[in-house]
């Protein structure tokens, strides 16, 4: 069955554990926004890598995957991404800790991602832009204190809407 529409979504790194800290983490992500344009036709309109989630505004074609299946492929093309770095770079500790969350049962070897996301449609102008506020606001939040303006963070759209030029494409979203 066919996706379509415009939404919301952010997933989690298990644990919180921050794994989105270097560019060949980022470029993965990356790689799995270009397969979902190229393969599908999807647009990636807002995003914003943070160290230890994803947050991003899409709009699926409707010859996409439902978003379920999408961001389930997703996380399990970024988990072998993430644990191929991982173990390239003797991160022994994080991957022990993803192994002791990985289901057994169902023979997996690592679990990176926390099982549910947070998707809601966007479907007004004014829904749109608070998400996109919040999403590029979110390296600001006193919590992170990643940067001082939301176009100065190198993983977000933000700079795509400010300058024109981001370090990845986006797509406007119209309505």
């Amino acid at each position: 069955m066919a996706g379509s529409g415009v939404h919301g979504s952010r997933f989690t790194v298990h644990g919180w554990k921050q794994i989105f800290v270097k560019e060949k983490h980022c470029d993965l992500v990356y790689k799995w926004f270009d397969y979902m344009k190229e393969s599908y036709g999807n647009k990636i309109s807002v995003y914003v890598i943070m160290p230890n989630h994803i947050h991003l505004i899409i709009k699926l074609s409707g010859t996409s995957p439902l978003l379920p299946k999408l961001i389930s492929n997703g996380k399990r093309f970024l988990t072998y991404g993430i644990v191929d770095l991982l173990e390239k770079d003797g991160k022994l500790e994080l991957l022990d800790y993803f192994s002791s969350q990985a289901n057994v049962k169902k023979n997996a070897r690592h679990k990176v991602f926390k099982e549910r996301y947070d998707s809601l449609p966007i479907q007004s102008l004014k829904f749109f832009l608070q998400k996109l506020n919040y999403i590029h606001n979110n390296p600001c939040q006193e919590k992170w204190q990643l940067v001082a303006e939301p176009e100065l963070y190198p993983h977000s759209s933000a700079a795509n809407y400010t300058s024109g030029r981001g370090i990845y494409d986006v797509d406007l979203v119209d309505f």
